[in-house]
């Protein structure tokens, strides 16, 4: 009996530690997940992980340790055709500028984008703003993200 118990309580153990790393590792999805004190709705996960083969919480978290090349990958993800994964990746990118400044993330895109890119990021942040749950909701981007606004805006 007590081979038994122990047999049962190593497989368990088993089947815990590995459904962990799945979910740790965003290979299986339950439901949004906080990086860091920004929440990523499921939605915007699966979508990553469909359209683009990378892992979405991953990128964020890089890029909210201010590694430059991620906060750019992550601000020109397109998902056009998404549906609710393209306004809740507006939202995220407004709490990254909220959590990282303006000038870090007008740095980290350089001067190299073009009108179509600028565009892209502006219809997002615009998005997130009328529709997200970040304190500056229903506001325009331009009053919230000045500096933004001009960089974007000088096409």
């Amino acid at each position: 009996m007590k081979k038994l118990l122990l047999f049962l309580l190593i497989v368990v153990a088993i089947i815990g530690s590995i459904g962990c790393y799945l979910y740790m590792n965003d290979i299986i999805y339950f439901s949004g997940k906080d990086v860091k004190g920004i929440y990523v709705e499921e939605e915007l996960r699966i979508a990553t992980d469909d359209y683009h083969g990378i892992s979405y919480c991953k990128l964020l978290k890089k890029a909210i340790e201010d590694n430059q090349e991620d906060i750019k990958k992550l601000m020109l993800l397109d998902f056009s055709g998404s549906g609710a994964a393209s306004y809740d990746h507006g939202d995220v990118i407004v709490k990254l500028i909220d959590r990282l400044g303006e000038d870090t993330i007008i740095s980290s895109l350089g001067n190299q984008l073009t009108k179509k890119e600028k565009g892209s990021i502006e219809a997002y942040i615009s998005a997130g703003l009328e529709y997200g749950s970040n304190p500056h909701h229903g506001q325009t981007l331009e009053s919230v993200f000045p500096l933004i606004y001009q960089y974007l805006c000088n096409k």
